[in-house]
């Protein structure tokens, strides 16, 4: 049995696949103890977890995003924006996340301890880089976001550019890998800064998209290799678990219209996912009026409760949510804003999309999955009606987009990502005797 110490941003995307695999981990008879904002503690003590909320500022909740969605709004998508989450989201909460988790280890500090973090959680940072306190045994990293390792043979995380492995390829990779740093150059210096006052030497570390990856002992990202840009120089301990397997709720409800879904002869499902939907225009609202006249049944998961939808067609079905263990075994097609675990979970059941993001990591995730041939990007997150349409009929009557996102599906089946994991944990304690 292992003491760990599992810990999130408090982000429901991030959240979410760590909760389930703190879960999963405990349930192997493993001491779990679950770290993140105080407004998930009801899910994570359902979840059998013992469980810890961040504190300060560290500790932000819907409010919180609120305000940062509010100040980033008049920013460019892509690395401008980036700048601005990587400060307001993730870096200013670095020093209460260290706070937290020293807390924590302190209930034991003489008990090896395996730190599991996702990727944008950085309050482990300040003692792998030599800050005082109590050090873990390993750090173990889970991507839950596409990688956002730079590499001779891609183009900067933000940019949203397919790969290029080419000898012009990898001329244009360095100079924009090296103008990163310095579009980059504020987040960073915020972040060395906090680093410094905790008593870490940065000077030591990678450029920060570079550290997320390369700081663990381990960095298990949960996707296909089928789905992520090839990389010659990709790190020894990367590995790539699969996706989790979706799950359905044990007090499952359905809405009354369910038989419409299983009746239907093509379901097409329209989504802005659990947090970039404030503004149901930018995707929602279109894609109905778009598909309005499809010969197909069209179910729209809102993602909140209070969303309210009016003059909707007769095609056209609405919920604030429905599992996708549920729902993706009757899908032909989603039509996304492009968040990371949605899409991964449509191509495990070998479902197509067309993707409609360009916010927080949505850039990289549609140009990965139209990179992989199971998808449309349409390179937008305030797409137009007609050019939903195209997408829509091109994904649904060219069988390569269908025939590419069960080839993935395969490949996600080989993966068991629970046990994965849970060997990566006994792999890093092996490791350190």
């Amino acid at each position: 049995m292992a003491r760990i110490l599992v810990a999130s941003v408090p982000i429901p995307g991030h959240v979410g696949p760590l909760r389930r695999i703190a879960a999963d981990l405990a349930g192997r008879g493993h001491d779990v103890t679950f770290v993140t904002g105080s407004q998930f503690a009801g899910s994570a003590e359902a979840a059998g977890l013992r469980f810890v909320a961040l504190s300060g500022i560290a500790d932000f909740g819907p409010e919180r995003q609120a305000e940062i969605y509010a100040g980033r709004g008049a920013l460019r998508p892509g690395p401008e924006q980036l700048d601005y989450d990587f400060v307001k989201v993730f870096y200013e909460p670095v020093s209460e996340q260290h706070a937290t988790l020293q807390r924590v280890l302190a209930e034991a500090p003489g008990e090896p301890t395996v730190v599991l973090t996702d990727q944008s959680f950085m309050g482990h940072w300040p003692v792998r880089l030599g800050a005082p306190g109590v050090r873990p045994a390993a750090f173990i990293g889970i991507g839950v976001v596409p990688l956002s390792l730079n590499s001779a043979d891609t183009a900067p995380f933000g940019f949203g550019l397919p790969p290029d492995s080419s000898p012009a390829g990898r001329a244009r990779n360095a100079e924009q890998n090296s103008m990163v740093e310095g579009m980059f150059a504020h987040s960073t210096g915020v972040l060395t800064g906090i680093l410094r006052d905790l008593g870490a030497d940065p000077g030591t570390m990678p450029f920060p998209m570079n550290a997320i990856v390369a700081l663990p002992d381990r960095f298990l990202e949960l996707a296909v290799e089928g789905v992520e840009y090839p990389r010659s120089d990709l790190p020894p301990g990367v590995r790539f678990v699969g996706s989790l397997p979706a799950e359905l709720p044990g007090d499952l409800s359905l809405p009354e219209w369910w038989d419409d879904v299983l009746t239907a002869e093509r379901v097409v499902v329209v989504t802005q996912g659990t947090t970039a939907n404030r503004d149901l225009t930018q995707l929602i609202e279109p894609a109905t009026r778009a598909l309005a006249d499809l010969d197909a049944l069209v179910v729209v998961t809102t993602g909140r409760p209070d969303a309210t939808l009016t003059g909707l067609p007769a095609n056209v079905r609405v919920a604030d949510h429905i599992p996708y263990a549920a729902l993706f075994p009757h899908t032909d097609l989603l039509v996304t804003n492009g968040g990371y675990g949605a899409c991964l979970q449509a191509l495990a059941h070998g479902v197509p999309l067309v993707i409609a993001g360009q916010s927080e990591d949505k850039i990289e995730v549609s140009a990965r999955l139209a990179w992989s041939g199971a998808a449309v990007n349409l390179a937008t997150e305030t797409p137009g009606e007609g050019d939903v349409r195209t997408a829509v009929e091109t994904v649904l009557k060219d069988p390569r987009y269908r025939e590419r996102a069960r080839e993935l599906q395969a490949e996600s089946a080989r993966h068991d990502a629970f046990e994965e994991i849970a060997h990566a944990v006994e792999e890093v304690l092996n490791a350190t005797g």
